[in-house]
């Protein structure tokens, strides 16, 4: 699954579901007895244990390593991920893989006989992620349609590429990037937000998103050491400059109604002093992505 392959009834229909599992109308056990198996081959905390957590509330159970290091598909042993993925597609009734390597899952995808979920591979996508960022704005904003829709941080990231392909559909007024010096808003983002006539504005200062913008949605500042590596010779700080950063400070003293989005985890970029503003979403994003997880482990197994 990828984001552009997604609709916009496609992305009301994950919603819609997403509200009735939160709400109880929808049966939890519908994958009883269904297999998930759970390739992390890079790190997770939040992705894995969320798309476990949906797999036991539907009735299913996991299965997968801890460490994936540990399996014959690492860079000692050399099987290839779609050997991988044909060999645990018999086993499993979906495969749901994160890796370090752009196109990973599609390659998996190709030869596995189960439907394979796309947890974040290298900078290309992370489409699960990008359908709760769109859920929980919307549940915080009402619509986005109209909306201003910031970026702070790093532009180049999966999440922020997968989330533009479902933001185009939503008629927000613009979108803001904020982003660290010499680092340009990735080609494919431009071009999507032009396609659907969706204004893209580039920002200096994190106080301009504070005052003007709806909502914003935050990445750690430069991301460079855990992907994608810079484009020019400029070198990070490793630190968010406080003129990046969100500070409870900073909200109070502009009184910025701005609601905070954050896939997680962050280090600098949103102080602490800040959770407990109202201003805050990032835990209720997390709260929320539970009930995505299980609309799309539903979805993709029931029509399998």
């Amino acid at each position: 699954m990828s984001a552009r392959d997604l609709s916009i009834d496609d992305v009301d229909d994950f919603c819609l579901a997403a509200d009735e599992f939160e709400s109880g109308l929808a049966p939890r056990q519908q994958l009883f007895g269904r297999t998930i198996a759970l390739l992390f081959f890079q790190s997770s905390t939040r992705t894995r244990l969320g798309f476990e957590s949906a797999a036991v509330a539907l009735g299913a159970h996991c299965i997968g390593m801890e460490d994936m290091s540990a399996s014959r598909t690492n860079a000692s042993i050399g099987e290839s991920v779609e050997d991988c993925a044909a060999v645990v597609s018999r086993l499993a009734d979906a495969i749901v893989v994160r890796h370090h390597e752009c196109s990973a899952a599609a390659r998996m995808a190709a030869t596995s006989v189960v439907p394979v979920i796309n947890a974040g591979d290298g900078w290309n996508e992370h489409p699960s992620q990008a359908l709760i960022d769109i859920h929980a704005m919307r549940r915080g904003l009402g619509t986005l349609r109209g909306k201003s829709i910031a970026f702070g941080g790093d532009p180049r990231g999966r999440v922020v590429r997968s989330f533009i392909q479902l933001l185009r559909f939503e008629g927000p007024r613009e979108v803001v990037f904020c982003p660290p010096p010499h680092y340009e808003i990735p080609g494919d983002l431009a071009s999507a937000l032009a396609e659907h006539q969706v204004r893209l504005r580039v920002i200096a200062d994190i106080d301009t998103a504070l005052v003007e913008c709806d909502a914003i949605m935050m990445a750690p500042y430069d991301m460079s050491a855990i992907g994608e590596p810079p484009a020019s010779d400029y070198v990070s700080p490793h630190f968010t400059p406080k003129h990046f950063a969100i500070t409870a400070e900073k909200i109070e003293r502009l009184r910025s109604t701005a609601l905070l989005y954050h896939p997680l985890p962050r280090f600098d970029e949103i102080d602490p002093s800040c959770d407990s503003l109202p201003n805050a979403m990032y835990f209720e994003q997390v709260r929320l992505s539970k009930f995505m997880r299980m609309a799309v482990l539903q979805r993709l197994l029931n029509a399998n």
